[in-house]
């Protein structure tokens, strides 16, 4: 044991620790220098576990509880707070398992007046009630602690996750316990700092049932200094900031279970919503939460954010749903005094300041909102002086941005993603493609790090915009001199195929408007934002066939290119060889299909429709 002076060592109750883990859990701790309280029913044991601990009774006492009473562990909370004035930990651990059968299999012939006899419910009392109790006379005398707050640790199970037909009330009992925690533990560490978590363990070597070394082979069970290493790391939290968390004490590993996933996206995320003036019915006082829910939802017309309002896909997306019936946009950008956000107020769109660079002023941005259309623009970095890798890192970090603020706002139903496919990773490391990879990289980030968002996500796949033929000088037909006709010169095949976004001052809403359409089966897939794939010859004949100008494409290389356009040159050409190593935009599982969105084929503006609207500009 420690050697801090009596007055100044925290204390513990570990219930259902005459035996087992409750007896592993209370020595662990009493040689960390806590006082500990041995409880259960047994009093011979307990009292022979305490006096071994300590025979004085000094830093270790047994009481006898029935945690299944609350009456009891009143008791037993009352001896222990006039013993040592304080309670720093509880941990909640009192086992054992069905004490009948709930299958009644040996009445299945019995007559039909024959009622089964009431079924023996004490493996809830124990496990789900015992824990309710000791949370909350914990919580009562935790918030009289010298420096109010203190911990809780619950004694789940992996059947209360995963069911084990043997043990059925077992099983909803600790299932009962796992949502008890998760669902107790941000309140109580917000109101009074105190947290609570729960350890489920998966096959331990007790008395809770026999041969448990013939029943499970050594790998399939957890041993006590992996299971104890679980209830250590709560221990040792000391900023006291963990709670309503559950973690598995795997055979050799202890792995976090995290929120369960939304499965049917963001009608279950409304769902768990704490609804404000119903916990003040319900508690006296509201939760204080950060993302309840503090009066009715918005009724009327749903919300989309755009980001990028005022350039080339967001405002195609500001064009189409600014039309559609039962949604109003609101336009996000940087610098609402600009004439293109001016122009769009003066439509009647709200315009909404916000920077990517700022994580909070998008949440505020997106306070309300029902969707949002995300896209970044990594050009814009390249061209204000930065390294094609500097420009990926900020690119990165802004679509992480933008990401996580849709992630905090509950109200968002449906996010939409827009990105590319990665050549770094398609190419297995051979062509890196920054204005690309780092697109992709966020795809990654979401997935992993932001689950709930991910399941309400859809990423839609751009590719070539014919307007760059109009307005991007890399790409622009050049005239020849003397010879009346038009080069263009890229460092690609001009059998490349390449897929076309179309016009961008349509394409881009039709398809988001699609994919709010569709809702939940939009979700997780990625979208190509196209309708063709053509060549670059192609392209070229087609162009001159509208413009009626002679157009050649001319082949030339990467170095050519970056001689003349630096690093731009260079990343361009980078896409166009990614483009002949694989096919980037190949539809595979994880895409819908335009058909499956609903997309109108005569709506849609392809290379053709958009050449011939900007023809007057050749």
């Amino acid at each position: 044991m420690g050697s801090a002076p009596e007055e100044l060592q925290k204390v513990a109750i570990i219930t259902g620790s005459t035996s087992g883990i409750g007896s592993w859990v209370a020595e662990r701790l009493h040689k960390r220098g806590y006082c500990v309280a041995i409880t259960g029913r047994r009093e011979k044991e307990g009292q022979a576990i305490a006096a071994g601990l300590d025979p004085e009774g000094n830093t270790a006492i047994y009481v006898s509880t029935d945690v299944a009473s609350y009456s009891s562990q009143t008791n037993l909370f009352q001896t222990v707070w006039k013993k040592w004035s304080r309670l720093d930990v509880v941990v909640s651990n009192a086992g054992g398992v069905d004490l009948d059968s709930k299958h009644n299999l040996a009445l299945r012939n019995a007559a039909v007046d024959d009622i089964p006899p009431e079924p023996n419910t004490v493996c809830t009392d124990i496990h789900y009630k015992g824990a309710i109790y000791a949370t909350i006379l914990a919580r009562h005398f935790m918030r009289h602690n010298p420096t109010p707050g203190g911990k809780i640790i619950v004694t789940g199970s992996l059947i209360g996750i995963y069911p084990c037909a043997t043990f059925p009330e077992y099983c909803g009992a600790k299932a009962g316990v796992h949502q008890w925690v998760r669902t107790m533990g941000p309140i109580m560490r917000l109101k009074d700092n105190i947290t609570i978590n729960c350890v489920m363990p998966g096959g331990v070597d007790t008395s809770a049932m026999p041969g448990f070394s013939i029943a499970f082979r050594p790998e399939q069970m957890t041993p006590r200094e992996v299971l104890l290493s679980a209830y250590d790391a709560y221990i040792d939290d000391e900023e006291n900031v963990r709670t309503g968390e559950c973690v598995e004490a795997a055979h050799d590993r202890i792995v976090e279970w995290g929120h369960p996933p939304y499965k049917s996206g963001a009608f279950a995320r409304r769902t768990e919503k704490v609804y404000e003036p119903w916990f003040e019915m319900v508690h006296g006082e509201r939760s204080g939460l950060p993302d309840a829910l503090q009066g009715p939802p918005h009724v009327g017309d749903k919300i989309i954010a755009v980001t990028g309002a005022t350039g080339a896909q967001g405002g195609g997306v500001v064009n189409i749903m600014k039309k559609v019936p039962g949604w109003r946009v609101r336009a996000i950008t940087r610098n609402p005094g600009s004439e293109a956000a001016k122009k769009l107020a003066a439509e009647g769109i709200e315009v909404v300041q916000a920077s990517f660079d700022d994580e909070s002023s998008l949440v505020k941005a997106f306070e309300g909102v029902n969707a949002v259309f995300a896209v970044t623009n990594w050009w814009e970095h390249l061209f204000t002086g930065k390294s094609r890798k500097e420009a990926g890192d900020i690119e990165e970090e802004q679509g992480m941005n933008i990401a996580r603020a849709a992630a905090a706002t509950f109200t968002v139903q449906h996010f939409i993603w827009s990105t590319t496919p990665s050549g770094i990773h398609k190419t297995l490391g051979k062509i890196p493609v920054p204005h690309m990879d780092y697109k992709a990289n966020v795809d990654a980030r979401i997935k992993a790090e932001l689950p709930e968002l991910a399941a309400i996500t859809t990423y839609l796949y751009f590719g070539y915009y014919p307007q760059n033929m109009a307005f991007f000088p890399l790409i622009k037909p050049i005239p020849h001199p003397g010879t009346g006709q038009w080069i263009q010169a890229m460092p690609t095949k001009p059998d490349a195929i390449i897929l076309l976004s179309g016009d961008m001052t349509v394409n881009p809403g039709i398809w988001v408007r699609q994919v709010l359409a569709t809702g939940a089966k939009a979700y997780g897939k990625y979208a190509n934002v196209a309708l063709e794939k053509w060549t670059f010859q192609q392209m070229m004949d087609e162009w001159s066939a509208i413009t009626g100008k002679k157009g050649v494409f001319v082949e030339t290389t990467t170095a050519a290119w970056a001689q003349l356009f630096g690093p731009a040159g260079e990343e361009l050409a980078a896409q166009f060889k990614f483009g002949e190593f694989c096919d980037p935009w190949e539809v595979t599982d994880e895409f819908i299909s335009p058909a499956e969105l609903g997309i109108d084929e005569k709506e849609v503006v392809g290379f053709r429709g958009t050449i011939e609207g900007l023809k007057h500009l050749f």
